[in-house]
């Protein structure tokens, strides 16, 4: 694990769960997902429920502005910028919309036709059981190892959309 040093200038990285066992975080989720999308930019949206990473890059990014991590939580050009309220308060304002003046963006949200927007695929290697199974030459025996194409989830980026 690694916290990502590559500078976010021009970008909207918003951590999220797709987690539905609290469900007002989950409905607050959503709302930022939908404020972003209708504003027609582009987003980044890391889904701490289908990476572990994103979760422990969270706790990192946000000890650094000595804030505790309540999803969602949105970073604008690598600034903490906050959570559901803060973000809606901003769309209601208009101060929003100013400031994703330099955002790149989005003609027509469509989703992946591989993923379906999720980012995320079921491993190539082992199909999601995070399981590979290896011969061994000498013995014509198999053993089961753990897959290391995946991650704990069994899933791998979706190469289509994840770039």
């Amino acid at each position: 694990f690694q916290v990502s040093t590559v500078p976010e200038f021009g970008r909207i990285v918003i951590y999220t769960t797709s987690l539905r066992v609290v469900r007002t975080t989950f409905e607050r989720c959503e709302l930022v997902r939908k404020i972003f999308q209708n504003h027609r930019v582009k987003f980044e949206e890391k889904n701490i429920a289908l990476n572990s990473d994103y979760g422990k890059e969270l706790d990192e990014r946000c000890r650094s502005v000595c804030e505790v991590p309540s999803l969602p939580v949105v970073f604008i050009d690598g600034h903490y910028l906050g959570g559901a309220e803060k973000i809606l308060l901003m769309n209601e304002s208009g101060e929003l919309q100013d400031l994703l003046t330099k955002i790149e963006r989005v003609q027509h949200p469509q989703e992946c036709p591989s993923c379906g927007g999720f980012g995320f695929l079921p491993c190539s290697a082992c199909h999601g059981s995070k399981m590979s199974v290896f011969r061994n030459c000498f013995t014509d025996s198999f053993k089961a190892l753990k897959c290391t194409a995946c991650n704990e989830n069994g899933l791998q980026r979706c190469r289509s959309c994840a770039g």
